[in-house]
């Protein structure tokens, strides 16, 4: 789907080469950030599906919708590369997931991000996440807060 000129999203498999590049620049980046802080990232679900978001056909950014339990999803690995951020791409990926979500019968979403990454925090409470009690396994996590939000 071409949302804007260039800019295009696609579903893509957690094992695509653009997902697992873009993961792990997002887990190189949160060990910077956080060093012996940073929240273990647990593994991830079988059945994640990930968004891909690619400018001028480069890939620069992804989202991962993992199931829960019945109507309970996790964004996962949302991402966007440093040089790539400040244009909306972040709102585009999560409008997205959303949109997956709803598809799928997921009525809740609820994701972890960290303490040192304000600007994640602003997006998802301008887009109406609220504060939630950290669930398992980020429950002994100083560094971690975690959000919800009940999908319309």
């Amino acid at each position: 789907m071409e949302l804007m000129e260039g800019v295009q999203l696609r579903r893509a498999a957690r094992a695509d080469p653009a997902v697992l590049a873009l993961t792990t620049a997002q887990q190189a980046e949160l060990a910077a950030i956080y060093a012996d802080d940073q929240p273990q990232a647990g593994p991830l679900h079988p059945a994640i599906e990930f968004i891909l978001l690619t400018v001028d056909d480069t890939p620069v950014g992804c989202v991962g919708l993992q199931p829960i339990s019945p109507g309970l999803g996790e964004v996962k690995r949302m991402y966007v590369e440093p040089t790539s951020r400040g244009w909306g791409l972040s709102r585009l990926l999560l409008a997205e997931i959303e949109s997956q979500a709803r598809a799928r019968g997921i009525t809740t979403l609820r994701l972890e991000t960290g303490t040192r990454q304000q600007e994640a925090s602003a997006l998802y409470t301008h887009h109406g996440y609220t504060p939630t009690p950290p669930y398992p396994p980020f429950e002994n996590e100083p560094a971690s807060l975690c959000f919800a939000k009940q999908l319309d």
